[in-house]
């Protein structure tokens, strides 16, 4: 079974396209997958680092596997929270500060991960690109991969958000028993990092702007163009 997997066909674009069924999908890790979970895919992506990879391999079941990760280091992303936010003493930082910093250093990883998502060959099937649980790493790219179809942000808000439907019961678990281990500070802290917030998102389009995919990232308007003549309809 794959957790957290959405096939994002059916959305629509701000000029009244449609993204085609079984070409885009995103998930959390794949640790636990079957054959009958990846029908369809040709190609999957990982946006984990070595350590976490190591930790539950995916279950590829002869799918072509692309381990791209977006940080090499598990705790590097919060590492840069630390670096770059010297009033951030909390072991897990804020949420929303980590998303700004995710799309303004990791800009180049991100890059790679679109680049390979654009160029793929859909005429062998489908790409899936997961994380862990299918929230930060996987929710910006799949946020970005809406954005170059021109999805428009209130939708791209609608589908990030419904991580909450796996994620919120498993983050009151982890509140509810660090509270009793850790204090009210980290329990909440741990809580939302579990959680998707809107407020994470827009902190991203912020750092982000009006230009990222063609201007910070490079990616050339004919393979955007290209992109949306094969997943749209």
């Amino acid at each position: 079974m794959i957790s957290n997997k959405r096939d994002l066909g059916g959305l629509k674009t701000k000029d009244g396209k449609t993204i085609r069924p079984g070409m885009i999908i995103r998930s959390a890790q794949l640790g636990e997958a079957e054959e009958s979970d990846l029908n369809g895919i040709s190609t999957i992506i990982d946006l984990r680092t070595i350590a976490e990879r190591e930790e539950k391999p995916d279950q590829a079941c002869g799918r072509e596997y692309l381990p791209i990760p977006i940080f090499e280091k598990v705790n590097e992303g919060i590492d840069g929270v630390s670096h770059e936010e010297k009033k951030q003493q909390s072991l897990i930082p804020d949420m929303a500060v980590l998303y700004g910093i995710l799309m303004r250093v990791y800009a180049d990883s991100f890059r790679k991960v679109m680049t390979a998502i654009l160029e793929h060959d859909y005429g062998r099937g489908a790409v899936l690109w997961h994380c862990t649980e299918g929230k930060d790493r996987c929710g910006m790219t799949t946020a970005l991969i809406l954005e170059a179809l021109g999805v428009d942000r209130d939708t791209i808000l609608e589908d990030y958000l419904k991580t909450n439907l796996i994620n919120i019961p498993k983050a009151e678990a982890v509140r509810e028993k660090l509270l009793a281990t850790h204090g009210a500070e980290m329990a909440e802290s741990a809580y939302q990092a579990y959680i998707a917030d809107e407020r994470y998102l827009r902190s991203a389009w912020e750092e982000m702007g009006n230009d990222y995919i063609t201007g910070r990232l490079g990616i050339p308007e004919e393979t955007l163009e290209a992109f949306r003549k094969t997943v749209l309809e």
